[in-house]
């Protein structure tokens, strides 16, 4: 007899041996499909499922059929209609002019006034399409945000934990001296407090990446938060200065900005055509059923007379023009404050990484040898306890800041690939 496992077939006393290697399989595959989620995965499916992002997809096809549709002429009308119909006996060849008629009219708007429509609507379906590129770009920087917040708070977590390690040391050096009737109770007291207190500043920091992690579950679109990567990202470096300001012309949102300027000054176009008159043409067939008596064929023009313009047209085009320069001004004031964005963050970033590579390099080991030279003075009751405990303190001050510099680079770094972004060719 033969055990079949996984499409071999092995004697009896190998078959424990071989379902326990499926049973290994089958874990290691599961432990794989639940591997942590990288950042450039994450915003795969944050620019892929976010409804935020479909919402306004969805905006951008509404306006393009909106395009093509008011370019269009309006529907013709179709008039069908009884004249001269004796009441008496409602027969149509009792008398003459009695008759049934059908007429067809089509009214033409101010000439060129479609055109401008048509052309305004595209205008706005460029712009939403450039929103689209923006809120995405948008919704990029957000991830990332949540996403180095909770690296930091994991890593700031595991500083304190070895802070903790740190204070412990202090803890057995103050109950060596006490036991030794040359340290007091006191400063023993005082230690376990000082790495006791550490637990509120964990909790506090587990509490703050929940929240990062629920934030991340939300941009995705997932129901419950994610285990992500535990690996910083390696965010480019930015451009300098002057191409940033110069690549900010590309920017979507400000692009989206400009095309609505643009469609603002075609509808000025489209108002001045309203001191135009419509033009509305019709044609209409009656048949007379008297004996003797013809048909009858009608046709004729109907204009509209816009002979008293301060009233409608001239406030339409006010009203226009209010509009166009309101989008200008909208439109300039998001380009400063993208101007001013840019400066602030380049400047940052430029601090940032002083900052960083100063406390990596000089502040940070400084302050690990002060604590160790204090805590071995201490031991032998040549320092006190609270040079011991300010300098722990330094510690892990400067291991909280080295974190601290290294996230808000990162995120400087994200800001300006954010305001930098292009938007490509428009589709």
């Amino acid at each position: 007899m033969y055990t079949t496992i996984r499409g071999c077939l092995t004697p009896p006393a190998w078959g424990g041996i071989c379902f326990l290697a499926g049973v290994l399989l089958l874990l290691s595959t599961t432990h794989a499909s639940a591997a942590p989620l990288s950042l450039q995965d994450a915003e795969a499916i944050a620019l892929g499922k976010n409804p935020g992002l479909g919402a306004i997809k969805q905006k951008v096809v509404e306006l393009r059929h909106q395009a093509v549709a008011v370019a269009q002429l309006p529907d013709p009308h179709l008039d069908l209609g009884a004249a001269n119909l004796p009441l008496n006996s409602f027969s149509m060849n009792q008398q003459q002019m009695s008759m049934l008629s059908v007429g067809l009219s089509q009214t033409f708007p101010s000439f060129g006034k479609l055109g401008l429509k048509g052309q305004q609507a595209g205008v706005e379906a460029q712009a939403a399409a450039d929103t689209l590129r923006g809120q995405s770009a948008e919704l990029v920087l957000l991830l990332r945000r949540a996403w180095l917040q909770a690296l930091y708070a994991e890593d700031a977590e595991a500083t304190i934990r070895h802070q903790e390690q740190l204070q412990a040391e202090s803890v057995q050096a103050a109950l060596a001296l006490y036991r030794s009737a040359q340290g007091s109770q006191a400063d023993v007291l005082r230690a376990q407090l000082a790495r006791d207190s550490l637990a509120n500043d964990i909790s506090k920091l587990q509490a703050e990446r929940a929240s990062d992690l629920a934030q991340i579950a939300q941009i995705l679109n997932l129901p419950k938060p994610p285990s992500i990567e535990h690996q910083w990202p390696n965010l480019s470096p930015p451009i300098t200065l002057v191409q940033a300001e110069a690549r900010l012309s590309g920017q979507p949102l400000l692009r989206a900005a400009q095309a609505q300027t643009r469609a603002a000054q075609v509808g000025v176009k489209v108002a001045k055509r309203g001191y135009w008159p419509e033009v509305t043409v019709s044609v209409d067939y009656g048949q007379d059923f008297y004996p003797g008596s013809p048909n009858w064929l009608s046709a004729g023009v109907d204009l509209s007379l816009p002979i008293f313009p301060g009233n409608r047209q001239d406030q339409d085009v006010a009203a226009a023009r209010a509009r166009a320069l309101r989008a200008q001004y909208r439109y300039d004031d998001q380009h400063l404050a993208m101007i001013q964005q840019v400066r602030a963050n380049f400047a940052r970033y430029v601090a940032l990484k002083t900052e960083l590579e100063r406390t990596d390099q000089r502040l940070l080991p400084t302050a690990r040898n002060a604590f160790s030279a204090t805590l071995a003075a201490y031991a032998v009751g040549r320092a006190e306890l609270s040079a011991v405990l300010r300098t722990q303190k330094e510690v892990l001050d400067y291991a909280l800041s080295r974190l601290q510099y290294r996230r808000d680079l990162a995120l400087s770094a994200a800001e300006l690939d954010f305001l930098t972004t292009e938007g490509g060719a428009r589709p």
